[in-house]
């Protein structure tokens, strides 16, 4: 079973916003982080462990309920879009913070991304799909 079907499966099982009384909003990091995982898909026999890379979900938008759940069960805010679990050049991992071209980070964000830094991994903050995987390609070299 692919990760996007155990996805669409255990959010499938929660209950939803009524759609009617949620503004609908354009979401230009969620396109260019699907562009990245896309191409991740496309292109993992041609680096080792690709595959691990995923996503965190802290950006998909949750009831009050279900954000409670959450943040009881260990999600915190400030986690990165995208981590590959893969030691690579003295590095423990990559963390990759998804931004659209006028977006800025949290102070929370800013924070993860600095201590995850200083224990050892790698972490950016990428503005488009191209910087993401340019970003990965790096990495792995």
């Amino acid at each position: 079973m692919s990760l996007d079907t155990l996805i669409k499966k255990a959010l499938a099982k929660q209950p939803m916003i009524n759609p009617s009384r949620t503004k609908k909003r354009a979401q230009p990091e969620a396109a260019e982080q699907e562009k990245v995982i896309a191409w991740a898909k496309e292109n993992e026999n041609n680096y080792l462990f690709l595959w691990l890379l995923h996503s965190s979900l802290n950006g998909v938008k949750l009831s009050k309920a279900q954000a409670g759940k959450a943040l009881k069960q260990g999600m915190k805010k400030g986690v990165p879009d995208l981590f590959l679990p893969v030691k690579q050049g003295g590095f423990s991992g990559l963390y990759i913070e998804m931004k659209s071209a006028k977006g800025r980070i949290s102070i929370e964000q800013s924070k993860f991304l600095k201590d995850v830094s200083d224990n050892g991994y790698a972490a950016f903050v990428c503005y488009s799909a191209d910087d993401a995987i340019k970003r990965i390609k790096d990495y792995y070299q």
